[in-house]
């Protein structure tokens, strides 16, 4: 029987790799360029979640390795995914270098607010914009399922990282297990918002 860390990473694991698989295969099939970008985003949170499970050791390289990729995790690919929703609502079709500046940008962010110690403030903030443009770009769509199923999903991010991580704003609350299920269903909720992508003009 996994132990709680081991199950939270397994979900986290599944989740990400059902949303890269499957965004993949639709931006393949639609020749879009952000689908590839939440793709791409989602790998990323898979490799944080196989890095859990495998590199168990105490030993420095493998916690900061461990922790660059955490980061990665959670300061890029969320980031990432909630752009490329708003792109696919807007139509925007930002090229991809345009998506590699944006990742360089989300990079130097994240280390200013970090060496200017308000790290935790820029996470909480990166949040909450991260999860309003979820909701909003599912609102924009013209699919109502695609409207239910994509805020719901900016809602659950939103929770899980305000309230069940790491960067919480009440500490106490924060639950490893909670905000892997929390992050899981928002991946998979993401996923399933995709598939209107077939029905309606990218």
């Amino acid at each position: 029987m996994p132990d709680t860390a081991t199950f939270s990473q397994l979900i986290t694991l599944a989740s990400s790799l059902f949303l890269a698989g499957n965004s993949y295969r639709l931006s393949e099939k639609l020749n879009n360029t952000a689908l590839m970008v939440i793709s791409l985003a989602a790998a990323f949170i898979s490799c944080s979640a196989a890095a859990a499970l495998l590199l168990s050791g105490a030993d420095q390289d493998s916690i900061t390795f461990r922790r660059m990729l955490d980061n990665l995790a959670l300061y890029a690919s969320i980031p990432l995914i909630a752009s490329a929703l708003l792109d696919l609502a807007h139509k925007f079709d930002w090229s991809k270098a345009a998506w590699g500046r944006w990742l360089l940008v989300l990079f130097a962010l994240f280390e200013l607010c970090r060496r200017s110690e308000v790290g935790t403030e820029y996470s909480q903030l990166m949040s909450v914009l991260c999860a309003a443009v979820v909701i909003y770009s599912a609102i924009r769509f013209r699919s109502a399922a695609m409207g239910i199923i994509g805020s719901s999903a900016g809602i659950i991010l939103g929770t899980s990282l305000l309230i069940f991580s790491d960067i919480s704003l009440l500490p106490k609350a924060s639950n490893d297990l909670f905000y892997s299920l929390g992050l899981s269903l928002f991946l998979i909720l993401i996923a399933l918002s995709l598939k209107g992508l077939n029905r309606i003009r990218v």
